[in-house]
């Protein structure tokens, strides 16, 4: 009887931590990197979707405008709110997503 419950338990075991070790693969997924695709959006009209809020009162996950410059980390927009120029700095690992965008939207 003791002999049964020890082999359940060592089972048991084993496959929590195959388990573990799938979904700590799962977990290691490389992220996507916007490095080398935001030279091509340099000067051009984008809306940039962020992974974390930008500002944490506004909650802003997305942000609209010309993509001014960019080096190894960080990204430098220049957008638009209530008729005056603004300059936004985050960083690239903060982006999730970026399109291209018509001047008439904006």
């Amino acid at each position: 009887m003791n002999e049964t419950c020890l082999f359940i338990i060592i089972a048991l075991l084993f496959y929590i931590i195959n388990e573990m070790k799938k979904s700590q693969k799962a977990q290691e997924k490389p992220k996507e990197s916007f490095r080398q695709a935001l030279p091509q959006f340099r000067g051009k009209m984008c809306e940039i979707t962020l992974e974390e809020p930008l500002v944490m009162i506004d909650a802003v996950f997305s942000v609209k405008g010309i993509l001014v410059d960019a080096d190894d980390e960080w990204v430098m927009m220049e957008t638009i709110s209530r008729k005056k120029k603004l300059t936004k700095v985050f960083r690239i690992d903060n982006i999730s997503g970026i399109n291209e965008i018509p001047h008439t939207i904006y």
